[in-house]
């Protein structure tokens, strides 16, 4: 009899085992419908109450893991016995499932149940306080660890330091640290990656050389995170210190290893030592990480032309791109501005199907297009999208507006806040630009109180950008008081402000504030110096434009662009040292482009000189033959030196040519709408009340003696 009960209880033994093990595949398979059937055989079953509990915990947790959390809660609360593992499982369960709050009500009926938690319940707990968000709670459970003993628990220690490293008290993961009595490779990885998600990378390395100190042997974790952290610091010498110990491990062709090695050295900005980790042991690989790091390398360091090489070569052997590849590709296409290289990986994408599966992927192919100039194919990816994010607006937003299609952007903008979706400092940025241009100032206006409600008061860029709106919008008054609340402003918001007063004609304030930015260490920009010498020659200012622009290289190590010549030429142009511009042309270190010689035709129309007037014509036309404004410019020449035939007849070869002038227009905005004015404009439907009052305004006009200028007029018969 004695024999038959142990052979009994053994097989019962093997049975609840059996069914443990597959319950175990069941949760880790995630099959439902195999749980729900081993469950049924367990209540039909005649098992003892330790047995059952067993097998019930094991049946919940095969609930959970196949998100029938539902289920898990109804089996939990018709259990008649629990034991700790019961209420682990609940704990574990609510917080892969989302379902924190219920996680935390859990955890505390344990305690009231009097049921005391062990390292598994109280690590879970602490994952709890994490998912929620909150370090009281943290500090809570933690005075629970001391008290009931467990402080030299190293898995609960190293659950400690994870739990206040993500909820950013870095001092106090450091303090669990430093007093731990036992440490394992987890707790170093733990301290190591909970430092670097702070911020905190020096402290990281130093770390990690620790560990090493110690005698503890870095594992994969350790070198990504310490790899993360060095390439945050950018600093190439920590690199390679880590590259050295990567390699003494024999690590050095781990996927995983050389991903973040490739990665830590673009982040450093060290190409060539990134190429050689590729070469050496990834240039074959079948695996895509190290070729998305590479790829991700070149574009981040803006290296776009090596970066598509490399895309190519990768499609060469066969290795398949995915997601970050494409989004790095594309990154790289709209850096380059590469239109045919888009439409080939736009069709790759395509075929692919990861446009219909991935938003950042579209979001970048629309970047790119935007970048390219083609805001046809920005509209046709943005119309074609199933969901749409922020970025997918912003993109739109800010390719019209830098596409000068600015009314366009602030319609795509109305449409994006009907649409209930949140801005950003980029979209409103973009659309200040766009009020700006049309200087809608009741607009801009609303944008600026829009700024406030959604807390974005304190961005940089909107700033700037409010800045520069106010002042395009004639109210200089506005746009100081906006600069005068930035607490920080950048280069960019001085830009703006100094470029506002040279626009409002206020020379002299605009030199002060670039004085008074220099006195504060702020280095000016190229687009600065710009409009120093914009408010120079709108001063005639000689001297002192001259002495700007001789500081762009000596002073500031600028490089004066195109707009930088041809703002000097205009300076000399608008006080009518017409031969000091021509010959500051022709010492000019590069090839002069029509923006120059246009400034210099410009300033032959004012001081009507039209020999030299001819000179720059002929260079415009030679590589802009259909641009009308050099034909109607000289033709005024002409006109204004009383040469009326050789106006009327370059008029006459504009027609020939089929060169159309762009008709000049006024604009009006009433109730948010543009409405624009041509001349000898038939097609408003206001149109008799316009022309009204303009006959009232020419009345009032001719009794103050108003005097019209007809010497541009041409006759009746051209």
């Amino acid at each position: 009899m004695l024999e038959t009960s142990v052979s009994s209880e053994a097989s019962i033994k093997a049975q609840v085992q059996k069914l443990v093990d597959l319950l175990h595949v069941c949760a880790d398979e995630e099959l439902l419908d195999e749980s729900k059937a081993i469950h049924g055989y367990i209540l039909k079953s005649d098992f003892s109450d330790n047995n059952l509990l067993l097998l019930l915990n094991h049946v919940s947790h095969a609930y959970s893991k196949c998100s029938e959390f539902g289920s898990c809660q109804v089996l939990f609360d018709k259990m008649l016995q629990k034991n700790v593992f019961s209420w682990t499982v609940m704990i574990v369960g609510s917080i892969e499932n989302g379902f924190f709050y219920d996680g935390f009500k859990y955890f505390r009926e344990m305690l009231e149940y009097g049921m005391l938690p062990d390292g598994f319940a109280y690590s879970a707990a602490l994952r709890l306080c994490v998912a929620l968000g909150s370090l009281e709670l943290c500090k809570m459970v933690h005075a629970q660890i001391v008290v009931r003993g467990f402080t030299s628990n190293v898995i609960i220690n190293t659950s400690l330091l994870n739990m206040y490293a993500k909820l950013g008290n870095v001092e106090a993961s450091s303090l669990v640290f430093n007093s731990m009595s036992e440490r394992n490779a987890v707790s170093w990885n733990t301290i190591i990656s909970g430092l670097t998600a702070n911020g905190l990378h020096l402290e990281a390395f130093n770390r990690f050389l620790e560990m090493k100190n110690k005698g503890f042997s870095p594992d994969v974790y350790t070198l990504v995170g310490v790899m993360k952290a060095v390439g945050s610091l950018g600093d190439i010498g920590k690199g390679k210190v880590v590259h050295s110990c990567v390699c003494e491990l024999g690590m050095d062709s781990n996927v995983v290893v050389g991903t973040a090695l490739i990665d830590m050295y673009a982040e450093c900005g060290a190409l060539c030592e990134a190429k050689t980790v590729f070469d050496s042991n990834f240039s074959n690989c079948g695996v895509n990480m190290p070729w998305n790091a590479m790829i991700s390398g070149y574009t981040r360091c803006r290296c776009s032309q090596e970066a598509l090489q490399l895309y190519v070569n990768m499609c060469k052997k066969n290795v398949r791109s995915d997601i970050y590849t494409y989004c790095s590709l594309f990154d790289a296409i709209a850096e380059s501005k590469c239109s045919k290289f888009l439409m080939e990986v736009h069709a790759a994408v395509l075929k692919s199907e990861y446009d219909n599966i991935s938003l950042s992927v579209q979001n970048a192919i629309a970047d790119a297009y935007a970048k390219c100039g083609s805001l046809e194919g920005v509209r046709k990816i943005f119309d074609r999208m199933e969901q749409r994010d922020i970025v997918s607006w912003t993109t739109l937003v800010t390719a019209y507006s830098q596409g000068s299609q600015w009314e366009a952007a602030i319609a795509v903008f109305s449409q994006m806040r009907e649409e209930g979706c949140a801005v950003n400092q980029y979209t409103l940025a973009s659309t200040l630009v766009a009020c700006a241009s049309l200087c809608y100032l009741e607009y801009g206006r609303q944008l600026h109180g829009l700024q406030y409600k959604t807390g974005l008061q304190n961005e940089s860029c909107i700033e700037s950008a409010l800045v520069d709106m106010y002042a395009k919008c004639g109210s200089i008054t506005e746009a100081e008081k906006v600069f005068g609340c930035i607490s920080d402003a950048d280069a960019v918001s001085w830009t703006a402000m100094i470029s506002g007063y040279a626009q409002h004609g206020s020379v002299f304030c605009a030199l002060e504030l670039f004085k008074k930015m220099e006195q504060l260490g702020i280095k000016p920009t190229a687009v600065t110096l710009l409009s120093i010498l914009f408010a120079c020659s709108h001063g005639g200012l000689v001297k002192e434009g001259f002495h700007f622009f001789w500081s762009m290289g000596k002073r500031y190590n600028l490089v004066p662009e195109m707009q930088h010549y041809a703002c000097v030429v205009d300076l000399l142009g608008r006080v009518g040292l017409l031969i000091e511009a021509f010959e500051f042309i022709g010492k000019m270190p590069v090839e002069p482009d029509e923006m120059v010689w246009q400034s210099l035709l410009s300033a032959c129309r004012i001081h009507r000189d039209s020999e030299l007037g001819e000179i720059a014509a002929k260079k415009i036309l030679s590589v802009c033959p259909q641009y009308s404004a050099t034909y109607v410019l000289l033709s005024n020449t002409y006109m204004e030196t009383g040469n009326f035939r050789e106006g009327i007849d370059l008029r006459n070869v504009m027609k020939k040519q089929g060169v159309k002038k762009e008709p000049g227009f006024s604009w009006v905005t009433i109730n948010g709408k543009a409405h624009k004015f041509y001349a000898s404009d038939q097609e408003h439907p206001e149109k008799k009340s316009i022309y009204l009052m303009l006959e009232e305004l020419r009345v009032d006009m001719k009794a103050l003696g108003y005097k019209p200028d007809f010497r541009s007029v041409l006759t009746s018969g051209d």
